[in-house]
């Protein structure tokens, strides 16, 4: 009989004590602050990260998994009695983690690498899906199908106080550094499997409005779904997360799986304070 582990990196927001409850094998991403490689959530905490951020004006740099920490790992999975791993990763297109977790090859463990092609628990509920389908017996070719077709039903939705650190972070369209941090502007952002990019969906005037958004797309994408995980999450932004629930809160009642955290320091590096919005996961299976 197949015995399957799960690895998902930290930018799926599943923290470490998280990760150990649910049996799944947690790697840290790296914060970079003042030339010290820290781990995400293990060496540094989100509060940690924006009390760095806010005392030196600065955005801290982010790096992938060295390719000794993932072997290090996999070999604690398979001393562990594990013959296949499904390496869950961030969006390829937000990091390298998926081409350097691809390349690995390690004796006596068959591995597979999993491009989420998002981030937050739009990644992160992925490899809880995954391995509740492990527990429901499910085989390694099972498994894998399962999360291929789970993807296109993964989204996040998020609005931040400033667009600063995205832009500087790179990994955003050109148009988004033409927008002025204007007062009482809030830019609703997505990713999406499709493109598996950051999208600008609208600029949108004033608190009220943003909350009204959220709550519009959560009923398009969420009221008729009958099985559904959903995350509200914040980047040093907890009273807004707050109001956030409140809002959603006819959604997080019908879900099956609810999490609300902040987000991790690798993302929060490349997002900066102020941030907060949802993540979901429909299940049609």
């Amino acid at each position: 009989m197949e015995k399957i582990a799960i690895m998902v990196d930290s930018g799926a927001d599943i923290t470490p004590d998280l990760a150990k409850e649910k049996g799944i094998y947690y790697l840290p991403l790296y914060v970079n602050i003042g030339g010290d490689f820290l781990k995400d959530r293990i060496d540094i905490s989100p509060d940690e990260l924006y009390s760095y951020i806010k005392k030196e004006g600065d955005r801290a740099k982010t790096s992938l998994p060295a390719p000794g920490d993932i072997m290090e790992l996999i070999e604690e999975i398979k001393n562990d009695g594990y013959d296949k791993l499904i390496m869950i990763t961030i969006g390829s297109n937000f990091s390298g983690t998926f081409n350097l977790c691809d390349m690995i090859e390690a004796n006596g463990i068959e591995t597979y690498a999993f491009d989420s092609k998002n981030l937050t628990m739009a990644e992160g509920f992925l490899a809880l899906y995954a391995k509740d389908l492990i527990d429901q017996g499910k085989s390694f070719k099972e498994v894998k199908e399962g999360l291929e077709k789970a993807r296109e039903n993964s989204r996040v939705f998020f609005t931040l106080e400033s667009l600063k650190y995205i832009v500087e972070g790179g990994r955003v369209p050109k148009t988004f550094s033409k927008l002025s941090d204007a007062l009482n502007v809030k830019p609703l952002i997505t990713v999406n499997p499709e493109e598996g990019k950051f999208k600008l969906m609208k600029i949108v005037r004033g608190e009220k409005r943003i909350f009204k958004q959220f709550h519009k797309i959560a009923k398009e994408y969420l009221e008729d779904a009958k099985n559904y995980y959903i995350f509200i999450g914040d980047g040093d932004s907890n009273d807004m997360a707050d109001k956030l629930e409140d809002t959603l809160k006819e959604f997080i009642d019908g879900a099956s799986l609810f999490i609300k955290g902040q987000i991790s320091p690798t993302l929060g590096a490349n997002t900066g304070p102020g941030l907060f919005g949802f993540a979901f996961l429909k299940i049609t299976n």
